[in-house]
């Protein structure tokens, strides 16, 4: 893997915080001409440093308001169980993050619903059926302070 030169990082730190900047907008930024500039990024997204550019939605203005933060644990911890499990919560369009963790829980999923009652039948026909389920705990999200942040990229 390469490794990031101080230019790439300026570059990495300022798509943080605004993807939607155009080339010429970046290279000014970072005292470069365009043509180098955008085959940096170009390299950037090749080698893996970027992984996408996304909008990033208010869950609120599109009706997804009830946003939970939940828990699973599997009474399976075999590597087929756990990727069958990460496939099946993949695919509910409710999730919009899956991750796999050590300790007390397997799986934190951020999910959003429109109400509470929706995600109440999420967790009973969903969820709780899974193959492997063994327990589930859920937090509704009251305030969101920080999200999305940026990583602190360095040399």
């Amino acid at each position: 893997m390469r490794t990031l030169d101080a230019t790439d990082i300026k570059i990495l730190n300022i798509l943080q915080e605004n993807a939607d900047l155009d080339i010429k907008q970046i290279a000014g930024m970072i005292d470069k001409s365009i043509s180098p500039t955008h085959q940096r990024i170009k390299n950037l997204y090749k080698d893996g440093f970027i992984k996408k550019s996304v909008a990033v939605l208010d869950p609120q203005k599109i009706g997804r308001g009830t946003l939970m933060v939940t828990q699973v644990r599997l009474n399976v911890h075999a590597s087929e169980g756990i990727v069958a499990f990460a496939e099946a919560v993949n695919a509910f369009p409710e999730v919009n993050t899956c991750l796999h963790l050590s300790g007390k829980y397997d799986f934190l999923l951020l999910v959003s619903f429109r109400s509470p009652q929706e995600y109440n039948q999420f967790l009973k026909h969903k969820l709780a059926v899974l193959p492997g389920v063994a327990k589930v705990q859920s937090s509704l999200i009251l305030e969101e302070f920080k999200a999305n942040g940026p990583y602190i990229v360095e040399p």
